[in-house]
């Protein structure tokens, strides 16, 4: 038997605790999600949601000269710099003018800044340096953990680049590149929504600063769609008359809810998805059963430890218990806080406890 719970059976043994009737199914499956992407995850810096990435980033450019009137945001580029679309997106600081200016590609020798070139002078045949501080980060990033984030290596020894609040990033700004990053700061999404990421001073060479980052879960789902399913005792293959197996993910877990639902479900998981008629499991089905079904679900499962997926049955009960003062509310408040607390130090402090009660030997955890 798999140890993980899917999402509909999170929601289904939930709904049978809180005696919640089908047309509030919608409701439950809402905070099952919040407990799930939201909650848990903010209780700790999870070893489990820790991942890797790095950043690629790019040499500044002071090659030449540059010309622009005060006022005007179009500057002209000669002896040696080729523009391109590349380089929308990079700051530019000219020689003997304090501003930062935003960057934006206009053609080969040719440029736009925003906002306009501040003071009263113009600037002709100038120097400059063209350089990127902002990065996109990584598509599921959530936050970086509390004492880590970019790393900076130095003689393969790996160096944390500390994330600043504003106030302390404005009082230790450089305005030119520099050799190595000393502080970065989160600012706001890019244009996909992916975080991003600024680092200071920018760097004055190419490199690549790796780093360390919690990420977000997305939000479970599950599908009831229609159709008939045939399986063999036995056999991994299951087939399919007029379904839609190719809407599914590969990971997912199939159910034949004839056979049971909620914590009496019998659950495997999708190994390959061919087409919508076909699909492989990657363990046998039942040796006692065999036939066509047409109830079956196909469901997504928390990406987290299976000792602390009780925790979101809990919380979820607490959010449908709205009286604080209703016996099981506190229980559920109770049994969400121990589960976290108990999977924190598997989890997250790793420290030693003698009191720890693991919730598989809670009697209503999965067989």
């Amino acid at each position: 038997m798999i140890q993980t719970i899917p999402f509909i059976e999170i929601i289904e043994r939930v709904r049978r605790l809180a005696r919640e009737k089908a047309s509030n199914e919608g409701v439950v499956r809402g905070i099952v999600n919040d407990i799930y992407t939201r909650d848990i995850p903010k209780e700790a810096d999870w070893s489990y949601a820790k991942s890797q990435s790095a950043l690629s980033c790019l040499a500044e450019q002071n090659t030449g000269v540059v010309s622009i009137n005060t006022q005007s945001t179009a500057c002209w580029f000669s002896s040696g710099l080729t523009l391109d679309s590349s380089y929308t997106g990079r700051k530019i600081k000219f020689n003997g003018n304090s501003n930062i200016y935003d960057l934006t590609f206009v053609a080969s020798n040719s440029a736009s800044i925003n906002p306009p070139l501040s003071g009263l002078a113009n600037i002709g045949s100038g120097g400059y340096t063209i350089f990127k501080d902002i990065f996109s980060l990584a598509s599921d990033f959530d936050r970086f953990p509390v004492n880590g984030g970019l790393l900076y290596y130095s003689a393969g020894i790996p160096t944390p680049i500390p994330e600043k609040t504003d106030d302390d990033w404005y009082s230790s700004f450089y305005a030119s590149p520099g050799v190595e990053p000393e502080m970065c700061r989160l600012i706001q999404p890019d244009t996909a929504g992916n975080a991003q990421v600024q680092i200071n001073p920018p760097p004055q060479d190419p490199i690549v600063v790796q780093y360390e980052y919690l990420k977000g879960f997305k939000p479970m789902s599950f599908s009831t769609a229609g159709g008939t399913v045939v399986t063999s005792n036995n056999s991994l293959a299951v087939t399919g008359t007029s379904t839609y197996f190719t809407y599914m993910t590969t990971g997912d877990y199939f159910r034949i809810d004839n056979l049971g639902i909620a914590d009496d479900s019998d659950w495997y998981r999708i190994a390959t998805i061919s087409s919508n008629t076909d699909m492989t499991l990657e363990k046998a089905f039942r040796t006692d059963t065999q036939g066509a079904f047409t109830k079956f679900t196909i469901s997504s499962a928390p990406e987290i430890p299976y000792r602390i997926q009780d925790a979101i049955i809990y919380g979820t009960m607490t959010r449908l218990l709205t009286d604080q003062n209703d016996k099981f509310f506190q229980l559920y408040q109770m049994k969400y806080e121990n589960t976290i607390k108990d999977n924190k130090v598997l989890y997250a402090n790793r420290m030693a406890k003698d009191d720890i009660d693991l919730i598989a030997s809670d009697y209503n955890y999965r067989r």
